[in-house]
Formats: structure tokens, sequence, C-alpha cells
């Protein structure tokens, strides 16, 4: 048998409390993560004008990628390589 149903209510009067406790706190972060994501575009709006946000876009896709490499050294021979194919 699995942990998780060790814990589980016994009964749907004890359950009810719970998932609506449970619904509540994730309507609550779905509400949060749509207003960050409407002050991320706004952000952006801002600065489209003084940068080419497209690129930046890119940029920042390859800085989280090199953050994430633990042999920088050998991704960069493979860009530089895969560079010189295009």
């Amino acid at each position: 048998m699995s942990k998780n149903t060790d814990i589980f209510p016994s009964s749907i009067t004890d359950l009810k409390p719970i998932v609506k406790d449970f619904i509540e706190k994730l309507e609550s972060l779905e509400h949060e993560i749509e207003l960050l994501n409407e002050n991320r575009k706004e952000l952006f709006e801002e600065y489209e004008s003084k940068i080419d946000i497209k690129e930046l876009k890119a940029a920042l896709r390859v800085h989280k990628i090199m953050k994430k490499v633990s042999h920088k050294d050998a991704f960069e021979s493979y860009c530089v390589i895969l560079e010189g194919d295009s």
C-alpha cells in the first residue's frame, strides 16, 4: 500500500474541507502566476523600443542552458562546430 493511502481521511466529511483548502490555495497560486506573467509581458514591452527583445530572449535561453552545463568548454566546442555547419 502507498504511503498516501494511510493518511487519506476516513470519510467524505473529513475530506471535503481539505480539498476545498487545497483548491483555494491552488487558485490563489494560479492567479499569482497569471499576474507575474502579465508583469513579465509588460516588462518586455517596456524595453522593446530600447533593445532587440527577440535577440535578448534567445540570449536568455542560451544563458539558462549554460548555467546547467557542467562541461562548458565541451559545450562551447559543440556550439562552434554546429555554427560552422550552418
